[in-house]
């Protein structure tokens, strides 16, 4: 009968953990060796009663070595800024990014040594948080201005785009719990330097505050691309019953015309509601809505452009105008 193993000490709640940490709380080194924890690398340990996710082996890295600095698109997923669908989703086969202000160490399948020059300034202290026992440990990365320059070498112009649009946007304090965008154009300029200065500085001219998700700024860049006229984004309905408060997601208010892309979350039976109220309060306004979905996005947003030209050259638009 093969002995089932001790429960491991209270002092080490850690999914992933360093030796030296086991050895601290206890924990021998035959227990290590036990079938219900997962050797990582040489000196890291992970429980395999719990999700191997890239939060807790960049917590462990980090406590291992306080030096290190959490930075490219590991950074970048952590601060849950948008990235390209085959970035954005960890897996374990997916090394954390890291780098230091001391010597560079050797990369391996769990982690990926990058070789940056960073200020004080481009490095942000944040913590990683172990929520069921509600315990701490530093772990620093890159601020959202310089990971947004450092995304440069990964994504493509639109991508970087969509990224920069997410740390510009205004946020909704009661859903966010925050006031202030995380950062501003100034502070995104600042970071435009470098290897890819070209590349950032390009995506900045193109970006701007307002898009609530890639997919909008997807449609509006598609938009734009077409010779569409630029559309307010996000800004509140204007027409006779504006007090509605309602914001679409694009209007050109001189054609009487907004746009909705419609998420899988309108789905829900009281986003439903809500849309359809929305739509009541548009077309008290005098407008009309277009309404888009993820089929109108194929093509590179070929139906999406077809659906709004349409509306618009029916309200006067003339192209080239």
């Amino acid at each position: 009968m093969v002995r089932r193993p001790a429960e491991l000490p209270a002092a080490l709640p850690w999914p992933v953990f360093s030796r030296a940490e086991a050895l601290r709380a206890g924990v021998s080194a035959e227990r290590l060796r036990r079938p219900d924890l997962r050797r990582l690398r040489r000196g890291l340990y992970a429980r395999r009663d719990a999700p191997l996710e890239e939060a807790n082996v960049a917590g462990a890295l980090c406590r291992h070595d306080p030096d290190l600095v959490i930075v490219g698109l590991s950074a970048a997923r952590l601060l849950k800024i948008p990235l390209t669908r085959h970035l954005e989703r960890w897996n374990p086969e997916m090394p954390v990014e890291v780098t230091s202000f001391r010597a560079r160490g050797r990369s391996d399948n769990v982690i990926r040594w990058h070789d940056l020059s960073l200020t004080s300034a481009d490095v942000h202290s944040t913590s990683y948080h172990h929520i069921p026992t509600g315990r701490t440990s530093p772990m620093p990365m890159t601020t959202r201005a310089r990971t947004w320059h450092d995304l440069a070498a990964h994504l493509s112009p639109s991508a970087l785009i969509a990224a920069g649009d997410h740390l510009l946007r205004i946020p909704r304090p009661a859903l966010e719990g925050r006031k202030e965008p995380w950062c501003t154009p100034a502070e995104l300029r600042d970071v435009a330097t470098g290897r890819h200065a070209t590349v950032l500085r390009a995506a900045l001219d193109r970006m701007r505050v307002g898009a609530d998700s890639p997919k909008e700024t997807m449609l509006r860049l598609a938009f734009q691309d077409a010779g569409l006229p630029e559309p307010d984004i996000n800004v509140p309905l204007l027409g006779s019953r504006s007090e509605s408060g309602h914001s679409p997601d694009f209007q050109w208010p001189q054609f009487r015309l907004c746009a909705e892309y419609e998420g899988a979350g309108h789905n829900d039976p009281r986003q439903v509601e809500r849309d359809i109220r929305r739509a009541r309060a548009v077309k008290s306004a005098g407008f009309t809505e277009v309404r888009l979905y993820k089929d109108d996005l194929r093509q590179e947003c070929a139906p999406a452009i077809r659906l709004v030209r349409e509306e618009l050259l029916s309200r006067g638009w003339r192209s080239g105008t």
